[in-house]
């Protein structure tokens, strides 16, 4: 389930900045004043340039901080970043991030009264990265709804419904010992398909 992985890690790294900015000991930015519920609730997101064919997601921040700050997250050790402002005026903000695994620079700026792009690279060493998106308030998380919500048409959930056709018992079937955890794993892997790509 490669695809539910990369998928993943594509959306985790749209939500980090959006997340960070909430955080309580992210700077205030000025190109943030006057934003609607911050770091909370349910916003869209088109991506603008990388991203892997992602296209558009929907996003529930209220789960996210919940699984980034909640008992789960607790038992496991947090790296600790550091955020330095390069530069903060209403048109424009730029954020640099320093965790030990690496460093970000965030170039926020404002879109409307309920939307902002934000371009985040990696600088320094590490693997390149780069990605360029619009996020834009959309209301309350949507009750009972999953974290993460793609778009029907992006590359990522074509590829992953075309994965949910697979028989659980007939994919692990070379599994031997490990096959009933195989199957376990397939199945969790397919809900998440099935909640991701609506």
């Amino acid at each position: 389930m490669r695809i539910v992985a990369a998928a993943s890690a594509v959306l985790v790294s749209l939500s980090i900045g959006a997340v960070a900015m909430a955080a309580e000991d992210f700077p205030s930015m000025q190109v943030m004043s006057g934003m609607p519920n911050m770091g909370k609730g349910q916003w869209k997101i088109n991506v603008l340039e990388g991203g892997g064919g992602l296209g558009t997601a929907s996003l529930c921040f209220d789960s996210l901080a919940q699984m980034t700050r909640g008992p789960a997250a607790r038992g496991r050790q947090q790296p600790k970043c550091t955020n330095r402002v390069i530069e903060n005026t209403a048109a424009r903000g730029v954020v640099e991030s320093t965790c030990p695994d690496g460093a970000t620079r965030a170039t926020i700026t404002r879109d409307g009264a309920q939307a902002f792009v934000m371009h985040a690279e990696r600088i320094g060493a590490g693997e390149p990265f780069s990605m360029k998106a619009r996020y834009t308030y959309e209301g309350p998380c949507r009750a009972g709804g999953p974290a993460i919500t793609m778009g029907a048409d992006s590359e990522q959930c074509v590829k992953m419904r075309a994965m949910a056709g697979m028989d659980p018992a007939q994919a692990c079937a070379n599994a031997g010992a490990q096959r009933q955890m195989c199957e376990e794993q397939m199945r969790s892997s397919l809900a998440q398909i099935q909640a991701m790509c609506p």
